[in-house]
């Protein structure tokens, strides 16, 4: 290879426009799917605010000169750490503030929907976007949080889904852990149920791994000039793509490591030993259910395919089983080795 270049591999942060590969099917999905209330759901790091992001980027695109697009609000909502109505308010004062240049192509002056009420706040720019004829894209990131409000205050939710009916036309997209799925979906508050969830909501979409030509497109940044992309031969990008199951962190992991040291063999050691990588294959291996956890890992101490003809179907669309047609293997080999190294889950 030729001298590692300055390449942006993004490791831990949110992307969107130029830096943003892939997941088209899911874009396409959320923005013009038949469903009005959309979920997406997922785990640690896989690229679930920075497909809020990229929705964001796409709708407020449209605003460009001479576009005939749909007038529509794209909204980023980041429910992170909010425990109740009031901080509900701050965090989507927050988000009016960020979305300010897409309000004013609109006409909307900032303080024409700013109020101290959350609902009060909803109620003025549901008005102020019909008044344009104007739609929102609500993108809800950090859902989980729904279950705290709804121990909290079990009326709250309820009401916040009531409230945004008032919108016309709406879109609302929420993505969360898969802990708002297993628990969120289930019976009294006092267990994380969300009231409405079910009913309000389709039934979520798992943001898994890429696919094989969205993990090469972003292992070679072909969103690049030529002369700015990674020195990587098919060979190798190839036995990146294949050691991370098309993991779009990990893939940016690797590629960062390998266009450091320009030696493969060495980078993929490095990582198969790093510890930041084996916590975020623990914290989510914690996430899936016991079943789950069972079967990846007697498929992961098999070694190869699996002799059981039926998996989940989550574990499928998550990306942590294939069917390799023989079988059911863990395309992921650093999450296979880490699975390896651990005793049972039922132990």
């Amino acid at each position: 290879m030729r001298p590692p270049a300055q390449v942006p591999f993004v490791i831990g942060q949110w992307v969107s426009g130029a830096r943003f590969y892939g997941r088209e099917a899911h874009l396409s999905r959320l923005l013009d799917g038949q469903e009005s209330w959309q979920w997406v759901a997922g785990l640690r790091r896989i690229g679930k605010t920075s497909l809020l992001k990229q929705l964001e980027h796409l709708v407020a695109a449209q605003f460009s000169e001479g576009s005939n697009a749909p007038r529509c609000l794209p909204l980023f909502w980041d429910l992170q750490g909010v425990g109740g109505v009031e901080e509900l308010g701050l965090a989507f004062a927050e988000a009016l503030l960020d979305a300010e240049e897409v309000l004013e192509r609109l006409g909307i002056a900032a303080q024409e929907v700013e109020d101290g009420d959350l609902f009060a706040s909803l109620e003025k720019l549901a008005r102020a976007l019909r008044s344009r004829e104007a739609g929102l894209l609500l993108l809800c990131d950090e859902a989980d949080e729904l279950m705290a409000w709804s121990r909290a205050d079990p009326g709250l939710a309820p009401r916040l889904w009531h409230a945004l009916g008032a919108f016309e036309p709406l879109r609302v997209v929420l993505v969360s852990s898969l802990r708002l799925v297993d628990l969120g979906l289930g019976a009294g508050a006092e267990k994380g149920a969300v009231p409405g969830l079910a009913e309000r909501f389709a039934a979520p979409i798992y943001l898994g791994a890429m696919s094989d030509d969205e993990a090469r497109a972003l292992l070679g940044q072909t969103q690049l000039p030529a002369a700015a992309r990674p020195p990587f031969d098919a060979a190798t990008v190839e036995a990146m793509r294949e050691a991370c199951g098309n993991h779009p962190m990990l893939l940016q992991i690797v590629a960062k490591r390998v266009n450091e040291l320009g030696d493969l063999a060495e980078a993929l050691r490095q990582i198969r030993a790093d510890h930041s990588v084996q916590h975020l294959f623990a914290v989510d291996f914690e996430l899936l259910a016991p079943g789950e956890r069972q079967l990846l890992w007697a498929i992961a101490r098999e070694g190869g395919a699996a002799r059981e003809s039926h998996a989940p179907q989550r574990l499928l669309a998550l990306g942590l089983l294939r069917d390799s047609g023989t079988g059911l293997a863990i395309p992921n080999r650093f999450l296979a080795d880490w699975l390896r190294q651990r005793d049972s889950p039922a132990a």
